[in-house]
């Protein structure tokens, strides 16, 4: 009984401080909602699709790998924004659980520093607020856990024939299913095909990428018939996506540069941010002298984690796992923060504290050229619970926050949604800024975002095009509405008649002059 004591004791504190934190509302980001409409599209037979107002249309800008695991749920009648929430706070803690399980077994039963690290994690406020939405990071997570745990017990198996084992189809499956849910899963595909290289089972490393080929065709091959090109490549060579007067990458050294900057910001800040988010983190200016080297020392101590925990079976796949998902990182577009980090923080946490904690044991030996009592030495790794005091601040800061309604300037937004729902015909095209949290509220009409562009006349033509029949004008923060949107509404008021006007602060729903506008157009042209 007594060896269950550690794991009761992180699945009490996960769920103490979940409780605390849980937020009940639609999270603000737009992508919960969109998960969740191509989930109901899914359920409601349409297939993995969005819905428009000129027929249905094969959705691709995200995997469908999580909108197909929360359909799974609508097909048996639930459809609940707060199940979905819970749900993906069990996936974190079978994560935690699991990589509490794996990370006790490589380290030769170091329960202190595993117990340890598990907690810490538990009091993660990134962690806890991604699990608190119903996004893809959470049961992306556990599928990368999955995969790491089933590779373990096939070493630990050790087969006579690596096909024989049901471990090796579990890890490639898992693998699979994290790439379907985040593209980013590239990183555990690679981490797979790392362990049957470097264990120098040829046949199994043949069979697996065979076997990544096969998962991934359908897929490929999907998008293929359906037209629809990759959108990842054409993040990777933009400068900016929500600024696109900037233009693309257009060199080699832009493109080092771009990189650098999102190493810097994802990476040497990044991390810094997951690991100990009671600091301030500057993301505003580039990192200075201090602030590179503080980077690269935690970057060098999770390397070293990788490398000391991992041992003969892991280390690689451990270090290929880590430098896949560092090297996404650079090629993505900044201004994130520690965004894309979040679903690998478990294993950051992991691999710091198991590197800080070999390193210091390894300095001891060395300073006291003696051996050392692991039993005694472990427990002192108990101390690093004293991080939870300056940990709690964020968490509360969490939960404060999950308890506030939502900002006045989103319960305008959604006034108007909820009004429209209400009030108007069904089949409305409302062009907005965050048309998925418009469309969460408003399901009956269709919203769509307007043209990211500085040319009035451009914008206004877009919303010939699309038919518009609304637009809503409003205040949640985005520099595209007063870059682009406002402009074109202030330069041309008469196609723009208002609605409906809320105040505190000022949102307006303005009907959209279809005909008057296509003369405005007409008019320019022959001038």
């Amino acid at each position: 009984m007594k060896k269950y004591i550690p794991l009761l004791a992180v699945v009490l504190v996960f769920t103490a401080v979940y409780a605390f934190c849980f937020d009940a509302k639609l999270d603000l980001n737009g992508d919960n909602a969109s998960y969740i409409q191509l989930a109901r599209n899914l359920s409601h037979g349409l297939g993995y699709s969005n819905v428009a107002p000129d027929g249905i249309t094969p959705a691709g800008h995200f995997p469908p790998g999580y909108p197909f695991f929360l359909a799974l749920f609508m097909w048996v009648g639930i459809d609940n924004l707060v199940f979905f929430k819970i749900l993906n706070g069990l996936l974190l803690l079978f994560s935690i659980v699991v990589l509490f399980a794996l990370s006790r077994r490589l380290s030769g039963n170091n329960v202190a520093v595993a117990a340890t690290v598990a907690l810490l994690t538990c009091f993660s406020p990134h962690l806890m607020h991604f699990a608190l939405m119903a996004m893809s990071e959470m049961l992306y997570l556990a599928c990368v856990t999955l995969a790491f745990a089933a590779l373990y017990r096939y070493a630990v198996q050790q087969p006579a024939s690596f096909y024989r084992s049901p471990y090796f189809y579990a890890a490639l499956l898992a693998a699979g299913a994290a790439y379907y849910i985040r593209a980013v899963g590239a990183s555990i595909l690679f981490a797979v095909l790392l362990f049957f290289l470097f264990r120098k089972e040829w046949k199994a490393a043949a069979a697996s990428i065979g076997g990544i080929v096969l998962l991934l065709l359908p897929w490929s091959v999907r998008n293929a018939v359906c037209g629809i090109e990759s959108r990842y490549f054409g993040t990777i060579m933009v400068v900016n996506p929500w600024r696109p007067e900037m233009g693309t990458v257009s060199s080699v050294g832009e493109m080092f540069s771009k990189m650098i900057t999102n190493f810097d910001e994802t990476v040497l800040k990044g991390f810094a941010e997951i690991l100990f988010p009671f600091l301030s983190i500057d993301y505003q200016h580039p990192s200075g002298f201090g602030g590179i080297v503080a980077g690269l020392a935690i970057l060098a101590v999770v390397l070293y984690g990788c490398w000391s925990l991992g041992g003969k079976n892991f280390r690689y796949p451990f270090l290929g796992f880590i430098a896949a998902n560092i090297g996404l990182f650079a090629l993505w577009h900044g201004g994130n923060g520690s965004r894309y980090v979040v679903p690998v923080a478990p294993f950051l946490y992991l691999f710091f504290y198991f590197g800080l904690y070999n390193l210091l044991v390894l300095a001891a030996r060395k300073i006291m050229k003696t051996t050392i009592d692991a039993v005694h030495v472990q427990r002192w790794a108990y101390a690093a619970l004293f991080l939870l005091i300056p940990m709690y601040t964020p968490i509360e800061a969490q939960a404060q926050l999950s308890r506030q309604p939502f900002p006045s300037a989103y319960r305008n937004y959604f006034r108007i949604a909820e009004t429209m729902q209400k009030q108007l015909p069904a089949g409305a095209i409302v062009v907005c800024r965050k048309p998925e949290l418009f469309s969460y509220f408003a399901p009956a009409h269709f919203a769509t975002r307007y043209l990211f562009t500085k040319d009035a006349d451009a914008l206004i033509a877009d919303l010939v095009a699309r038919k518009a029949d609304f637009v809503i004008l409003e205040q949640l923060g985005y520099s595209s509405t007063p870059l682009y949107l406002y402009p074109a509404i202030q330069q041309n008021p008469d196609l723009f008649p208002v609605v409906l006007h809320l105040q505190n602060p000022d949102t307006y729903l303005l009907r959209f002059d279809l005909k008057a506008a296509a003369e405005h157009l007409a008019g320019n042209r022959t001038e």
